[in-house]
């Protein structure tokens, strides 16, 4: 499967979807679309959890307290902005929170579910500056969570319970770089500083033993 890459400009937020890529189509009545740490600006059409009650909030929950009121296999479509980034590096179970929490969204999505992240780049201010940021997120973060990677890069002693396989991907940079050409935008994205300001990345849920596809690391 082709993983689509695309580039915006400006402070307009283009959502990616990937509906298209699940293998079956369900009817809009079977479908469980759940908002991850909504607050004030859960998604329309989606199920708000958010563990502070705002106007927005249909389920109040603390997602670093596992298991997530879903049953297995039962939610179609997450999407989670702007969290991923303040999620704990240990949790009071010793576990790694990121780790934790992409494991519980893998036990909740069903085959072919999607889980969309927005974060801020990991070489933007916006990365740096809000004191309850603990990690800078980019591509490469999420190729930890796709078995064929890991196992590749001899690294699937990490034990992650997850396989997930991105298949879309969105980088939001600064107005001013719209006059670069793509070559040059390209190389900068790579090497410099406040290029990019926010990644966007849709993954989709494969099964454990699925290892097949091409490895991708850029």
């Amino acid at each position: 499967m082709s993983l689509e890459t695309k580039t915006e400009f400006g402070t307009a937020r283009q959502m990616i979807e990937a509906d298209g890529d699940f293998s079956r189509r369900i009817d809009d009545v079977d479908l469980v679309r759940v908002d991850l740490a909504c607050g004030k600006r859960k998604k329309e059409g989606f199920i708000g959890v958010d563990k502070v009650a705002t106007e927005k909030t249909d389920i109040v929950h603390d997602l670093m307290v596992f298991p997530w009121p879903f049953k297995d296999d039962e939610v179609y479509e997450f999407n989670c902005e702007h969290f991923v980034e303040h999620i704990p590096m240990t949790l009071p179970s010793g576990e790694n929170g990121l780790i934790r929490f992409m494991e519980e969204a893998y036990r909740c999505l069903m085959p072919g579910g999607t889980i969309r992240f927005a974060a801020p780049y990991y070489s933007s201010i916006e990365a740096w500056q809000d004191p309850t940021h603990v990690r800078a997120i980019s591509e490469r973060t999420f190729v930890y969570f796709d078995r064929k990677a890991m196992q590749a890069a001899d690294l699937d002693h990490y034990d992650i319970k997850t396989n997930f396989e991105a298949v879309s991907r969105i980088y939001r940079l600064h107005p001013e770089n719209e006059a670069y050409s793509d070559e040059r935008r390209a190389y900068m994205m790579k090497h410099y500083f406040n290029i990019v300001q926010e990644f966007q990345i849709v993954l989709r849920k494969k099964p454990m033993d699925d290892v097949q596809g091409e490895l991708r690391v850029d």
